[in-house]
């Protein structure tokens, strides 16, 4: 699984990796943790205006991106592999946690 952030369409951060391999039964839920690195927001001073007035107003809205490849069981029978794609507007507080509206938000997900 691969995951990056974005402000306002740039990319900020990502990472590769986040999972390794593994079986997911049926309705099931797997939580997952991990840290964006990448270079520091390069931004010109009209883009860094719109963060910090973003920040002021007390929301900060990312996007994040996930993808992953995964295959589809059904009974005895195995799928070939999938790649799936993840998008997700995520509201930040100025204290830097995710805002109540952003929790348990469905996203839009798409195959290629």
């Amino acid at each position: 699984m691969d995951g990056s952030a974005y402000y306002k369409d740039q990319r900020i951060g990502s990472i590769s990796g986040l999972l390794p391999p593994f079986y997911q039964g049926p309705k099931n839920t797997t939580i997952v943790a991990g840290s964006f690195t990448g270079a520091t927001l390069t931004v010109n001073s009209q883009r860094w205006m719109e963060f910090i007035n973003d920040r002021s107003r007390g929301t900060v809205v990312f996007r994040l991106e996930f993808s992953a490849t995964i295959r589809f069981r059904i009974q005895s029978w195995d799928s070939k592999r999938h790649r799936m794609h993840a998008n997700c507007d995520v509201d930040v507080g100025q204290d830097g946690f995710i805002l109540p509206v952003s929790k348990d938000r469905r996203c839009p997900v798409y195959f290629t």
